[in-house]
């Protein structure tokens, strides 16, 4: 496989998986009332909820960051004490993890279970694509929040506008275009994935989920496929 295609590969999987993240936090905020892919929604919710004396919800919220965190560490792990021959895979194996865990969450709720399994279960999930998918293109990206990518697209933008007003040397220019090629689609992607979260979840409940895991699955047939295309 050449660089190129290699190339389009990681774009069209990062634009993927910001697709899954979007999805993921949308449909449980309405499953849960709570953020299950990043941490400063539930740091703000967490201390609203303490402040109006909602202990549980607190609690839960709470819950959502430690273990979001654990899923980073799980995933840092992951790929530090995978068997050498096994490392090539270790994003398709992320994903897989990801892919279970998801699937549990929609069981524990379809089950009637409390809110705390099915946090525990996505957050984990969502922390582990968060941290296995760190760059894309040489452009450094985060699939499961948006708030750093947006300020670094607006901050190349703005770059990339005022390098092609200034004499000088078009560096910059260079630079800055990567990264909007990659984080904007991104962005775009992750709030299509948003839309598309709340509608299932609106229409089917919990069992809206299953389409992060469908998706998934394409996603890990993909990753193994160019591993094996590029390694062979």
């Amino acid at each position: 496989m050449d660089e190129t295609s290699a190339g389009n590969t990681a774009f069209g999987l990062s634009i993927s998986l910001a697709f899954i993240g979007g999805y993921a936090d949308a449909a449980s905020f309405l499953l849960a009332s709570t953020f299950t892919g990043h941490l400063t929604g539930n740091c703000i919710l967490a201390a609203v909820s303490a402040a109006c004396k909602e202990w549980s919800l607190a609690m839960d919220r709470l819950l959502a960051v430690t273990v979001f965190l654990a899923g980073i560490l799980c995933s840092l792990t992951l790929s530090r004490f995978l068997p050498v021959r096994l490392r090539r895979y270790s994003l398709a194996i992320a994903m897989f993890i990801e892919a279970f865990l998801i699937l549990s969450a929609c069981l524990f709720l379809a089950n009637r279970a409390n809110h705390e399994p099915f946090i525990v279960s996505m957050c984990l999930a969502l922390g582990i694509q968060n941290d296995a998918l760190r760059k894309t293109n040489g452009i450094s990206v985060h699939s499961t929040y948006m708030t750093g990518m947006v300020t670094t697209l607006i901050q190349k933008g703005f770059q990339h506008f005022f390098s092609r007003q200034s004499p000088e040397p078009d560096s910059a220019k260079h630079s800055a275009g990567p990264a909007i090629r990659v984080l904007a689609p991104m962005w775009i992607s992750f709030l299509f994935g948003a839309l598309a979260g709340a509608l299932m979840v609106a229409s089917f409940h919990s069992f809206g989920l299953l389409g992060i895991v469908l998706l998934l699955i394409v996603l890990i047939c993909a990753e193994i496929k160019t591993v094996s295309l590029v390694f062979d």
